[in-house]
């Protein structure tokens, strides 16, 4: 028993410290990287399944998921968003996750919400539907939350997809067209998500939007068009140009369809260690064509003031534009 500890607690320290020494390196970026940290990972929790405690939360994650394994038991896993996520969602009711995979943000969305919030999960792989199902079992939120799981990817428009399975269950995307792999049911959230508020007391404003899809974000967010102005949610997505070309799909849309909906938007760079605000055709500049960022965008007055109380002396530089 002790030695299992020791070697599970020298496993997480020696992840923390290889983040924290090659973080935003030309190192830290190398597919060995990856496969290293999942080594270290497997050395110290074995194959299969390991319960992570994160955030107040208990999450069941493969190991053999390198970037996500690692980022919860290290306790690193997307630290800056997922502080201003949490502290929205105590203060907001009805938050959509686009994209959930093992529910990761599901699951401290449900623990913040209010009793007569509601949250709204996307996820089409099945292997990563039961581990949301079970990891939103491990954590209830309060008595009156309404939770609903939904098995379908998000796009454009209501019809079919071809989801293309990954190793990685955080690299599930859906398939370039005439690729393999499994057929699932798509929605547009502009066409589901009344349906689906009109079986839960009628009519809700959304809150909260985020888009995590590989590279497919440019469909599920022409799909919510209408979503995205009239409820002008705090909108979290995954930006990286070459995924979105694997998708049919490029910057120059991403970024207009922010456009369409946000004057000012935030870019997360972990790799850099930077939040920088800027206008959403800021994307475009040749710093982001080539590596994976998070952006976080909101409308309303008082979303946008949590948002540069967050960003604070984090933020460089004025806004770019």
């Amino acid at each position: 028993m002790v030695t299992g500890q020791l070697r599970r607690r020298t496993a997480d320290a020696v992840v923390r410290a290889g983040r924290w020494c090659f973080k935003g390196s030309a190192v830290g970026r190398l597919p060995l990287a990856g496969r290293v940290m999942r080594w270290c990972v497997q050395a110290g929790h074995g194959h299969g399944e390991v319960l992570a405690a994160f955030r107040g939360a208990e999450l069941a994650v493969p190991t053999a998921s390198a970037s996500i394994a690692a980022g919860l038991l290290g306790g690193f896993y997307e630290e800056r968003e997922l502080d201003l996520f949490e502290e929205l969602c105590a203060h907001r009711r009805t938050v959509v996750d686009v994209g959930a995979n093992l529910g990761v943000y599901a699951c401290l969305a449900a623990r913040a919400l209010p009793a007569d919030g509601m949250l709204v999960c996307y996820e089409p792989a099945p292997d990563n539907l039961a581990r949301l199902a079970a990891n939103l079992g491990r954590n209830p939120g309060r008595p009156g939350l309404t939770v609903r799981v939904e098995p379908h990817a998000v796009g454009p428009a209501e019809g079919r997809t071809t989801l293309e399975l990954a190793e990685d269950i955080g690299l599930h995307r859906v398939a370039a067209p005439g690729g393999g792999g499994l057929a699932v049911r798509q929605v547009a959230l502009d066409s589901r998500l009344p349906a689906l508020f009109a079986e839960h007391g009628g009519p809700r404003r959304v809150d909260v939007l985020k888009v995590d899809v590989e590279g497919y974000d440019v469909h599920a967010l022409r799909g919510a068009r209408r979503l995205l102005a009239r409820d002008r949610p705090v909108l979290f997505a995954e930006f990286c140009p070459p995924q979105l070309a694997g998708c049919g799909a490029d910057a120059e849309e991403f970024a207009a369809l922010l456009a369409e909906a946000y004057d000012e938007i935030h870019v997360v760079d972990t790799a850099r260690n930077t939040v920088t605000a800027c206008t959403p055709s800021a994307l475009l500049a040749p710093t982001y064509r080539a590596r994976l960022v998070n952006v976080v965008a909101a409308a309303r007055d008082e979303d946008r003031e949590l948002l540069a109380r967050w960003a604070g002396p984090r933020a460089r530089g004025q806004l770019v534009r």
